[in-house]
């Protein structure tokens, strides 16, 4: 059997839910043709967001220039501070003014329940694995890394100023958490892992969040959905609350990639048909139930009634989407070769 991180061909889609995988493309098409997100306020200058993840101890040599550098974990391999500190020393080269930095699953020296023996402390060996114990197991003396001048964040929040040149200045404030759900049975080296069906992230991030930071994606959003979706549906919920301009995240390095994001009513019906589809499972059964489900073909009709109706706000009548934004899977690791081969995302706010 394959990885549910690993990408599926198309006829695997159309079999496990006609519906969706025919849907899909109509989708993305609206959601392309729309109005850009996102624009600068007023009299404000644009900030170039340049995002990464997944570089797994390896640099990518031509990094895009911009305003601020964003990496969503997965700095190594093997988790050790020698490995961390080498992709910080990189990162720390690049001329990015601001820099935001997460963990990921690889980064296991930022767990104290996943740290390497050669970098643990013998008081924290005790240090309970479950799920609800996340959070209160952050280590906040991260003083054996030299960060030099990288915001490092693990279930924290920085404001980061940009200085004007021709018009006034700008302030952005950004959240970043590490926790991803365990769909399959990650070894005890793997940090700041939880049960799937674990609620590891309602009300957790601050509702001034203008970017956020995670390692893994939410559910239906550059996950490898529909169907097979690697995302987690609690932290979906968490950014529809929060509604962040900007949400960065990587972990399934096949899914890289953006999208647009619109908080409306074409987004949540996308979404409501994507995990009924995600409970049928990989069947004939669901393949029978997919064909069969009303309230599924009324959500696909609402994703295009409201989709069209979109396009027309924005492109026809010259409407403002507001309040809308970007969802970004930064992965630069292609698949699983161990090597870099997509390229950093670049979103302008």
């Amino acid at each position: 059997m394959s990885s549910p991180f690993d990408p599926r061909p198309p006829v695997d889609y159309l079999l496990s839910s006609p519906l969706a995988a025919l849907l899909h493309p109509v989708h993305q098409l609206f959601l392309r043709l729309r109005a850009p997100p996102r624009s600068p306020p007023p009299h404000a200058s644009p900030i170039r967001v340049v995002c990464l993840s997944d570089t797994h101890s390896l640099e990518w040599q031509d990094v895009p220039d911009g305003d601020l550098l964003i990496h969503a974990g997965d700095l190594c391999n093997d988790g050790s501070v020698r490995e961390i500190q080498a992709a910080v020393d990189w990162l720390k080269k690049l001329p990015h003014p601001q820099k935001v930095v997460i963990c990921g699953n690889h980064d296991s020296y930022f767990d104290v329940r996943s740290r390497l023996d050669e970098d643990r402390d013998k008081s924290l060996a005790s240090i309970s694995s479950s799920a609800a114990s996340i959070r209160s197991i952050d280590d906040p003396d991260s003083s054996r890394i030299d960060w030099g001048d990288i915001h490092y964040l693990q279930h924290s929040a920085v404001t980061v100023s940009f200085p004007a040149s021709a018009s006034r200045s700008r302030s952005l404030t950004i959240y970043g958490a590490p926790q991803i759900p365990a769909i399959v049975p990650f070894g005890s080296e793997h940090a700041f892992t939880y049960p799937a069906k674990h609620d590891a992230w309602s009300g957790t991030v601050p509702i001034e969040t203008d970017i956020l930071v995670t390692h893994t994606p939410p559910a239906f959003h550059c996950d490898l959905s529909p169907v097979f979706s690697t995302g987690c549906p609690y932290l979906l919920s968490e950014a529809w609350r929060v509604r962040p301009a900007l949400h960065v995240f990587g972990h399934v390095h096949a899914a890289h990639g953006q999208e647009p994001v619109y908080w409306d009513e074409a987004q949540r019906a996308w979404e409501r048909l994507c995990a009924r589809r995600r409970q049928w499972g990989y069947s004939i059964r669901g393949l029978i139930r997919d064909v069969l489900d009303v309230c599924g073909w009324l959500d696909a009709a609402r994703v295009v009634g409201y989709g069209l109706v979109g396009v027309i706000w924005s492109r026809v009548w010259g409407g403002e989407n507001r309040g809308c934004g970007w969802m970004v899977n930064a992965a630069c690791m292609y698949e699983n070769t161990g090597r870099l081969g997509n390229k950093p995302q670049v979103i302008v706010l």
